[in-house]
């Protein structure tokens, strides 16, 4: 399957969140406008339009086999955010990792935990790549 183009903005990945939540069944056009308007006032037309926009750019992929027709997405969350932040980190900080970080850092907008949480994958990401060398 080729790589969807493009970013997402905010309102499609609010799309793409109501379809990953709905699991390998997908989701309607009707149930993510309905699943959205149940947080702001959205038009269903503009639903419809986005949801065309993400299937046409690769984002989202229909199922015809039912009526009305499912939309499923072709990566998985996790897939998906880890493309769109390396985009990010090549795009702003020159393909460096530690950059953004040293700037959130910076901007002080990492909480304890998650310096913590950093660490301990920082530590277990060089424990990994020790243990490879040493294979």
């Amino acid at each position: 399957m080729a790589k969807p183009e493009g970013s997402l903005t905010s309102a499609q990945h609010e799309i793409m969140a109501v379809v990953w939540d709905r699991g390998p069944e997908g989701a309607t056009v009707s149930e993510i406008w309905q699943a959205i308007a149940t947080l702001r006032r959205v038009g269903r037309t503009t639903i419809l339009n986005l949801v065309d926009r993400l299937e046409r750019r690769g984002w989202l992929v229909r199922r015809d086999r039912e009526k009305p027709c499912h939309y499923l997405a072709a990566l998985g969350r996790e897939e998906t955010a880890a493309g769109l932040a390396g985009g990010f980190v090549d795009d702003f900080f020159a393909g460096s990792a530690s950059n953004l970080v040293m700037s959130l850092l910076g901007a002080k907008r990492l909480r304890p935990g998650e310096i913590e949480r950093l660490r301990a994958l920082l530590e277990s990401t060089s424990q990994q790549s020790r243990e490879k060398k040493g294979k």
